[in-house]
Formats: C-alpha cells, structure tokens, sequence
C-alpha cells in the first residue's frame, strides 16, 4: 500500500511540476531544421523553386514570433524591443535590402522607437529572438530579389542570413 501511495505521490508531483514548467513556444528543433535546408538548397547551386524557399522563411517568422511573444513575457525589461519585432514582422519583409540593413541589422528603427539598441549586448536572447525574424525576412527579400534577377550573390546573402541566425538561435532560452 505504501508503495502505491510513493508512486501516486511522486507521479502528481511530477505532473505539477511539468505543468508549471513554461512550455516553450519557439521550437528550435523546427528552425534550425529549416534554415539548414534552405541552406544547403542554395549552397546546392540550383534553386529551382523559390516561392517554396519564401515560404520556408514565413515558416522561420511564425517560429519567431511566438518565440519573442513567449519571451516578452518572461523579460519584461524586454518586452517593448518583442512587441516592436512581432509588429513589424511583415513591414520587414516589405522593406528593400537597402532599407532594412540600417532600420534592423543596424538598429536605427529600434533606437528611433526609444530602445537602446546599442546597450542589448549582440547575443542576448532579446537580439537573438529579435534576429530570429529579422534575418529569415532579410533571406525573404533576397530570395525575392534573386527571383527577379537571378544574381547569385542573393542565394550568398540567404545563406549568410541564415547561417548568423542559427548561431542566435542557440541564444534563445
């Protein structure tokens, strides 16, 4: 009998505690998954479907974003730069590669929405899940360009993308 109740004492602790635990809502299996393939896609030479590498990347931003709304919640004093990121998801992607280089990677939009940008340290989980939209928008608007033109130095700057973020991604708690 007392073995009984050990092992319905411990499995209801269990359980409590695993519902209690936050679930994470950025799943980095999926991500890195993704962005190697695209990777090796265009590391390949022959893309041939862009519009399904597109798609890919809105994949990587939805992943994103849930990860920056699970982690405004849990860093408050991040919260302002999280809800930035998650509203401008699609104004990003909408941006030229001119346009988004300075407002993003070099942080002017985020220091002109009164965030210091130069004061988040580079791999912080707040840049990291920051750059966990940015750059698979940044690889969208490249393989956009590169869809138009066929220049292969976009299918460089996809890679380049995409390799930078999977170094944050390992930043992300």
């Amino acid at each position: 009998m007392r073995k009984k109740i050990f092992w319905s004492v411990l499995f209801a602790s269990a359980l409590t505690l695993s519902l209690l635990a936050p679930a994470s809502a950025m799943d980095t299996g999926t991500y890195k998954k993704i962005a190697n393939s695209t990777i090796q896609t265009v590391l390949s030479g022959s893309v041939s479907n862009v519009d399904a590498l597109i798609a890919d990347q809105e994949k990587l931003i939805a992943i994103g974003i849930a990860g920056c709304k699970e982690y405004a919640k849990q860093d408050p004093k991040h919260a302002k730069l999280m809800k930035l990121v998650v509203d401008n998801a699609d104004n990003m992607k909408a941006m030229t590669l001119d346009e988004i280089e300075p407002a993003w990677h070099d942080g002017e939009f985020v220091n002109e929405s009164g965030i210091d940008f130069d004061a988040i340290d580079h791999f912080s989980p707040a840049l990291s899940h920051m750059d966990s939209v940015l750059h698979p928008a940044t690889a969208i608007i490249a393989l956009r360009d590169y869809k138009g033109s066929g220049d292969a130095d976009l299918l460089e700057q996809v890679k380049d993308e995409l390799s930078e973020v999977l170094k944050h991604i390992e930043h992300v708690k």
